[in-house]
């Protein structure tokens, strides 16, 4: 990861090439110096995006200032295995790039935001499961209110919902009281500029439970209703889920945040997660994910 500094009179342009060239280069950048609040911090991320996504998990986290697409990170201490942002969620394009910004870092240990490298991850699982990654496409199985759907889709009916989806091939889904319950079929690689493989998405976040035994004495995000298959409907097994754990584990690069800190990654290439702290702390970090305007 390259640190970049900056001050108050810095130039734009001069932080826009000198970053895009750090992220073309290695694919997460730290911005340090740069006095920002949380509408500065929106106003900067516009030199690089001129579209957002909308991360609509966290609707209760929206912050009130600014232009509807920043979200605070949830207050509460556990570990988030890594992930690509909305990678999970169809007809929705996934965003070039992250940008997570710390008003209020930890003062106590943990609380780190990490990064994992998707082809160096790629290339620690066994070759079995590799393999298995380039024949097969993956199934999310999830379950969402009807806000969460409406807000995702900028939708109100039922039936604009349905006209979406209705020509898309890699969905299953059905209503029941306005509840949707979808299966979403997709890859689970990427193929980089270079020609590397890439583990490039949300399966370790979006399981129902983990039963890693490094992880047995932690709290870390599981959703009940949440499920990852292989393409043919079979549950990924433990023994595959905790194989990708200790991928993900080899290649972690923890951040220890300090405040003011700007982190901006490669949202394709880098899965991101965060750890927990060893006891109650607060931290506070605004993030936002956008389409890089020179894509």
């Amino acid at each position: 990861m390259q640190i970049l500094y900056f001050d108050a009179l810095s130039n734009e342009t001069i932080i826009y090439f000198q970053t895009m060239q750090a992220l073309e280069e290695e694919g997460v950048v730290l911005l340090r110096g740069i006095k920002l609040d949380k509408l500065k911090f929106e106003s900067l991320t516009k030199l690089f995006c001129k579209y957002f996504f909308r991360v609509t998990s966290r609707e209760k986290f929206l912050q009130v200032e600014g232009d509807g697409f920043s979200t605070l990170t949830p207050p509460e201490s556990f570990v988030l295995l890594g992930h690509v942002e909305v990678d999970y969620v169809p007809c929705i394009k996934t965003p070039d790039i992250g940008f997570l910004f710390c008003l209020v870092s930890p003062y106590v240990a943990g609380g780190e935001t990490f990064l994992i490298e998707g082809a160096s991850m790629f290339n620690s699982i066994p070759k079995e499961i590799q393999d298995r990654f380039k024949n097969e496409n993956i199934t999310y199985e999830f379950l969402w209110e009807p806000q969460r759907w409406k807000a995702q889709y900028s939708v109100q009916t039922e039936k604009e919902l349905h006209d979406i989806f209705e020509s898309i091939q890699n969905i299953q889904y059905s209503l029941t009281d306005g509840w949707l319950h979808m299966f979403y079929t997709t890859s689970a690689i990427v193929q980089m500029k270079d020609g590397s493989t890439a583990f490039s998405n949300a399966i370790l976040p979006h399981l129902p439970h983990i039963d890693h035994p490094l992880y047995s004495d932690k709290v870390i995000y599981t959703k009940k209703t949440n499920q990852v298959y292989w393409e043919g409907g079979e549950p990924f097994s433990t023994e595959t889920i905790n194989q990708l754990i200790d991928a993900h584990d080899k290649n972690k690069y923890l951040h220890r945040w300090e405040d003011n800190d700007l982190l901006i990654f490669d949202n394709i290439r880098y899965l991101h997660g965060r750890e927990e702290t060893v006891k109650t702390s607060k931290r506070v970090l605004l993030s936002r994910f956008g389409y890089l305007k020179n894509k």
